[in-house]
C-alpha cells in the first residue's frame, strides 16, 4: 500500500485468489491508509486506474508514432543499468553516483559521476543478439487464440480491472474511434491503422466466447491454453496483464519481496538439477531450458539468479499506458526484454526513458536482448494484427542472496508441481499446501507505556505483509481475558478473535501482531496465558525511553482532557486532581511498603549506591517486584505507576527468564529521532526480527503525541531526585543487555546518562 497523499486512489481493491477461483475484484471505501483483513479478502491500496479516455488519447499519440515512422534508439551496449538508478522512479529528481565501465579505449575504468536521475544519459541497454527460434518453436501452436478476460462491462471496460499501469482491460473501442476521428490525421494513416486493429482488439471478445474457443483447443503442447497450464504447470493469477488479456507463460516466479523463488514445471528439467542440467531433452522444462540458455549466456548470469521469466502476448490494438513499475523487487532487480514473435516491427511501438517527454523507441527485432531501467516511464502499443510476445526476465546480482541472510530473511528456492495451487495477495505468493503452516500472532510488542510503541506499530503495519490486528491494543491477556472460560482452546480461541488469523491461515507470508504497552509491567498475569495460548512463542517486541520523560508523558496523557469518552475512561480519574509530585511521591511510597526500595532514602532522596548494589537481582528483590504487581496494578485504569514503568530491568528479567534470549528485540525511543540511526533503521531492525524483508515507510510521522507543557520546568528539586532515582536503575539495564543479551556496548552504555 502506499499513501493517500501519492499514489492511493479514494478507494480500496480487494484482490484475493483463492484455491478454486480466479480473482475476484470488488471496491469499498477507503476505510484507513492500511486496511486489514476482513472475513474474506485481504484488502490493498491499489493506484487509480487510467482512465479509458486518457489510455484512448495515448493509443492514438502511439499510432501516430507508428504512422510518422518513429526511428528506433541506437543499439548501445552500456552494460547493466546501475542499481542506484532504480531506487526511485526516474520522474522524482534526485542525484545519484554512478560507476562508469570502461569502454575499451584503454583508459582505466570504473569513473564515478553525479547523475540526475531525471536526466539519465541512457535507461535502455543492449546487451546482445540471439536466436529465438527454439523458444518460436516451443509457443508458436496457439499464440493468436484469444485470452480469457474477465466479464464486460457495457462501457467496454473489463470488470473491476485496475493495476499500477493503469490497464483497464484493454482499449475502449468507443474511446480510440473517438479520438481517431477527432485527431489532426490528414494522410488517414491513423484511421487506417485503427480501423485495421480495432477488431483485433481484446475487449470485442465476450467471456463466453473465449471461454469456448479455449475448451476447444486444448492440445497438451499448447503453452498458452489457460487449462493446460492449471493441468501441468502452475496457474499464477497477474491481475493487470490478465485484465488486459496479455497471455502469459510463467516459468520462474517471485513474490513482490524477492522472498521466495518458485520454478514452475515448465522450467524443470527431467533429471532434476535445479540450476543447469539439461535432462533427457523429452520434457517442455527440458526444451525450455535449453532455448533459454543463451539468452543466459548472453548476459553473463546463471540460472539461479533469475527470479522472474515469463513469455508475454500481447494482443493486437492495445496500448500499456505510460507507467512506472512499482514493488520491492524492482530496486532489486535487471530487467531483460527479449522479443520472441513480432509479426510486424514496424507496427509495434515500446518506449522508454527517464520521463514521458523524453522516452524513446526501443528496437523490437526478435532476438535483440534489452535491459530497461522499469523505474523509467515505459509504455508498448502493438498496432499489428497479430500477438507480440516478448520473454520478459528479471535476475538479482549474487551478492543479493548473501544480503538476505544477514537481514535474517534468506531468500527460498521452490520447485512447483504440475497443478500445484497457490494463493496470492497483491503482493504474496504461497503455496496451498502451506496454509495454516504460520501460527498467529507473530509478534507482540510489549511495551513500555509512552516509549514510541504506537509509533512503531504503525510504522510496521505499512508493510505489505503485515496486517493489523482488529485493534491495535488487544489486551486480550490483561484487561479483555475471560476467566469464565475452562479449557485452553476456548481461550486460545478467545484471544485469537481480536486478529485476522483464520483469514490469514492461506497466506503464511503474512503476519500479525498487536502493542499492548501493560503486558510489559503485568508479567504475572500475562507470561502464563501467554504460554498457554501462543505455545508458538511470538516474537516479543519491547521500545524504552528516558524514564523521567517517560514518566512526565504518562502523566501528560493521563491528566488530559482530549480524547473521545473511551480514551478518558480508559485513562481513568485518580491523577486528574494530583499534582506530578503526588502522583510520584505515592508511587515511591507504594514500592517502599512492598519492600522494594530499601536504599532509596525518602527524605534526602538519594539512593544508598552500595545497598543497591547488594539488594539487585536477590530473592528477595524477586518477591518484593511480585507483591508490588500483584498488589498495584489495576485492570480498570491507566492511572498507575509512573515510576515503576521506567525500572526497565525489573520489567524485562521476569520476561527474559520465560522465554528464549532470541525471542526478543528491545530498542530506545531515541533512536528512531537520532541522526544516526532514525526511524527506518527502528524499522529495519524490527523487519530483521521478524524475519521479513526490508521495506522502506512512506509515513514517518509521529504517532499518538502531545505537545504538553514541561512540568518540570523551574523545578529544579524535582528534576534532581528523579535523576538520582533513575540513574543506578539506568546503568543496571544497559548492563543487563550487554551481559545476558549479548546487545552493543556502543548503544547501551552510559544510556539515559545525567548532568
Amino acid at each position: 500500500p502506499q499513501p493517500p497523499s501519492s499514489r492511493c486512489s479514494d478507494r480500496i481493491r480487494i484482490c484475493l485468489v483463492s484455491q478454486q477461483r480466479r480473482v475476484e475484484h470488488t471496491t469499498s471505501p477507503l476505510l484507513s491508509h492500511r486496511p486489514s483483513l476482513d472475513s474474506i479478502a485481504i484488502v490493498t491500496a491499489t493506484m487509480a486506474p487510467t482512465p479509458p479516455e486518457e489510455i484512448a488519447k495515448q493509443h492514438i499519440a502511439a499510432l501516430a508514432l507508428i504512422a510518422s515512422d518513429m526511428p528506433r534508439m541506437e543499439r548501445v551496449d552500456h552494460g547493466e543499468v546501475p542499481l542506484v538508478w532504480k531506487e526511485r522512479p526516474t520522474c522524482v529528481s534526485s542525484s545519484r553516483t554512478v560507476t562508469t565501465k570502461s569502454d575499451g579505449s584503454g583508459e582505466p575504468p570504473n569513473e564515478s559521476i553525479e547523475v540526475d536521475i531525471t536526466q539519465l544519459p541512457w535507461c535502455i541497454s543492449s546487451r546482445g543478439q540471439v536466436d529465438v527460434a527454439p523458444i518460436v518453436k516451443l509457443v508458436l501452436e496457439g499464440v493468436e487464440d484469444p485470452a480469457t478476460l474477465p466479464p464486460l462491462q457495457t462501457d467496454g471496460k473489463a470488470n473491476g480491472s485496475s493495476n499500477d499501469k493503469g490497464a483497464n482491460g484493454g482499449v475502449n473501442k468507443a474511446a480510440v474511434v473517438k479520438a481517431a476521428n477527432g485527431s489532426n490525421d490528414r494522410s488517414g494513416k491513423i484511421k487506417s491503422v485503427v480501423k485495421r486493429t480495432i477488431s483485433k482488439s481484446p475487449v470485442n471478445k465476450t467471456a463466453t466466447s473465449t471461454t469456448t474457443t479455449l475448451q476447444k483447443k486444448s492440445s497438451p503442447t499448447n503453452l498458452w491454453n489457460e487449462q493446460n497450464a492449471s493441468l501441468h504447470n502452475v496457474k499464477i493469477t497477474r491481475p493487470s496483464h490478465d485484465a488486459w488479456g496479455i497471455k502469459k507463460i510463467i516459468l520462474v516466479f517471485c513474490d513482490d519481496f524477492l522472498s521466495t523463488v518458485y520454478r514452475l514445471p515448465w522450467y524443470q528439467t527431467s533429471d532434476g538439477v535445479a540450476n543447469g542440467g539439461g535432462g533427457n531433452g523429452n520434457t517442455v522444462g527440458d526444451q525450455m531450458h535449453k532455448a533459454i540458455q543463451p539468452i543466459l549466456d548472453c548476459l553473463g548470469i546463471a540460472p539461479s539468479q533469475m527470479v522472474r521469466c515469463l513469455l508475454a502476448a500481447l494482443p493486437p490494438g492495445v496500448t500499456i499506458p505510460v507507467h512506472h513499475d512499482t514493488g520491492e523487487w524492482v530496486k532489486y532487480t535487471h530487467r531483460v526484454h527479449v522479443p520472441i514473435i513480432v509479426p510486424d516491427e514496424e507496427l509495434v511501438l515500446f518506449r522508454c526513458g527517464p520521463t514521458e517527454q523524453s522516452m524513446g523507441r526501443v528496437d523490437c527485432t526478435p532476438g535483440h536482448v534489452f535491459e530497461m531501467n522499469n523505474q523509467a516511464k515505459h509504455a508498448v502499443t502493438n498496432g499489428g494484427t497479430k500477438q507480440r510476445v516478448h520473454l520478459i526476465l528479471d535476475y538479482v546480482d549474487p551478492s543479493f542472496f548473501d544480503m538476505r541472510k544477514e537481514q535474517n530473511c534468506p531468500v527460498r528456492h521452490v520447485t512447483l508441481s504440475p497443478g500445484e495451487i497457490i494463493t496470492q495477495t497483491r503482493r504474496s505468493i504461497d503455496r496451498a499446501l502451506e496454509s495454516g503452516s504460520r501460527a498467529q500472532p507473530s509478534f507482540l510488542i510489549l511495551g513500555a507505556q509512552k516509549a514510541g510503541t504506537t509509533s512503531l506499530y504503525e510504522y510496521m503495519t505499512q508493510h505489505p505483509w503485515i496486517v493489523k490486528a482488529k485493534r491495535r491494543e488487544t489486551h486480550c491477556l490483561d484487561w479483555r481475558w475471560n476467566d469464565a472460560l475452562t479449557s485452553t482452546e476456548e481461550r486460545r480461541n478467545h484471544c485469537l478473535q481480536f486478529y485476522h488469523a483464520e483469514a490469514m491461515k492461506p497466506y503464511p507470508s503474512l503476519r500479525t501482531g498487536d502493542s499492548t504497552p501493560s503486558y510489559l509491567l503485568d508479567y504475572y498475569r500475562v507470561i502464563p496465558r501467554l504460554k498457554e495460548c501462543f505455545p508458538h512463542e511470538p516474537k516479543l517486541i519491547v521500545l524504552v525511553r528516558d524514564p523521567i520523560k517517560r514518566a512526565l508523558s504518562h502523566y501528560a496523557m493521563v491528566t488530559s482532557m482530549d480524547g473521545s469518552p473511551e480514551q478518558l475512561a480508559v485513562r481513568g480519574m485518580e491523577w486528574r486532581e494530583k499534582s506530578l509530585e503526588e502522583v510520584l511521591e505515592q508511587d515511591v511510597k507504594n514500592m517502599k511498603e512492598d519492600g522494594l526500595l530499601p536504599y532509596w532514602d525518602v527524605e534526602s532522596k538519594t539512593v544508598d549506591r552500595d545497598l543497591f548494589n547488594s539488594f539487585i537481582n536477590t530473592s528477595e528483590e524477586d518477591e518484593a517486584w511480585e507483591r508490588y504487581v500483584r498488589t498495584r496494578i489495576p485492570l480498570n485504569t491507566g492511572s498507575y505507576s509512573p515510576l515503576a514503568r521506567g525500572l526497565y530491568a525489573l520489567q524485562c528479567r521476569q520476561w527474559f527468564r520465560s522465554f528464549s534470549k532470541d525471542t526478543f528485540l528491545v530498542m530506545k525511543l531515541e533512536d528512531m529521532s537520532s541522526e544516526e540511526k532514525g526511524v527506518q533503521w527502528v524499522v529495519n531492525r524490527t523487519l530483521q526480527h521478524l524475519g521479513l524483508p526490508r521495506f522502506d515507510v512512506p509515513n514517518m510521522e509521529k504517532k499518538n503525541s502531545r505537545e504538553y507543557v514541561d512540568p518540570l520546568e523551574g523545578k529544579v528539586e524535582l528534576k534532581e531526585w528523579l535523576q538520582r532515582f533513575f540513574e543506578p536503575h539506568n546503568e543496571r539495564f544497559g548492563r543487563m543487555l550487554m551481559e545476558e543479551m549479548g546487545y552493543d556496548e556502543k548503544d547501551w552504555t552510559d544510556i539515559w546518562r545525567y548532568n
